[in-house]
């Protein structure tokens, strides 16, 4: 049996009284795309807070991370950085993008983890920062052109549309060349148009890049039609995993989260 690439069991993050997700689990398997839903408080970023060590679980849970070699990591107690070059890397529901910079500089920010040259030697062009800095520029063109950003790459990006800036904030964390992509609302806010190119993306990130996605979206056609299971949450603990079609017709998740008609 394939070793899921993360495995969840009982998290609950509390903030005083109030538990913004509690006694939450669940296994994903290497190579899935797997959804978290929920209404709006449900507990779904603070899921992936947990994960990426923004956030600090009770004493009693655990989140187990198997990278690319088949190492074990507890994430649990990591500080955000070191899980970061574990191979897990995510989009934030707000752009964290420099709007004066070009769209090339705001993704080669995203190498940071991959450089092994100092300021010194950089500032210097010593050969051996050269060498990494065209290696690093590689790197960034293969994301330009898997995200079809050519044409933007000198733009500045406070000068773009909000959907080019949303693909930007993606590319920025694929040139972190994560194992484990966690996608907190990324078509939030964008046409239908803009959601269909997105998705295009997400599936060919999966397909060239062998990339393991975590899936939070508001839109339910959109979680249905991609995810290959889906975990539901509401007031931030469990109503189900399973299917979108098992998800669909959990009365629970009729009631809480599609409405109690199903509307």
């Amino acid at each position: 049996m394939t070793t899921p690439i993360l495995t969840a069991s009982d998290v609950t993050v509390q903030f005083g009284g109030l538990r913004a997700c509690d006694g939450v689990g669940f296994e994903v398997t290497r190579g899935e795309l797997f959804a978290i839903i929920g209404p709006n408080g449900a507990g779904k970023t603070s899921v992936l807070n947990a994960i990426t060590g923004i956030y600090r679980p009770l004493q009693g849970a655990s989140i187990v991370y198997c990278d690319r070699q088949g190492r074990k990591h507890e994430l649990i107690g990591m500080k955000p950085h070191r899980i970061v070059r574990l191979g897990i890397a995510r989009t934030f529901q707000n752009l964290g993008l420099f709007p004066h910079l070009s769209v090339l500089d705001n993704l080669m920010l995203g190498r940071y983890i991959h450089q092994k040259r100092g300021v010194l030697s950089t500032g210097l062009f010593l050969p051996a920062a050269v060498r990494e800095e065209l290696e690093q520029r590689e790197s960034v063109e293969r994301v330009i052109e898997l995200l079809e950003m050519a044409e933007f790459r000198w733009e500045q990006v406070g000068s773009l549309p909000y959907g080019i800036q949303k693909r930007i904030e993606l590319g920025r964390v694929l040139t972190m060349e994560p194992d484990l992509l966690l996608l907190d609302e990324p078509m939030a806010g964008m046409s239908v148009e803009e959601k269909r190119d997105i998705l295009r993306f997400i599936f060919e990130i999966q397909r060239r890049l062998g990339v393991t996605v975590i899936l939070i979206e508001h839109d339910m056609a959109v979680v249905m039609s991609v995810a290959e299971r889906i975990l539901a949450l509401n007031f931030g603990r469990p109503l189900t995993i399973g299917t979108p079609e098992d998800v669909a017709r959990h009365p629970e998740v009729v009631e809480a989260y599609l409405g109690a008609n199903g509307g």
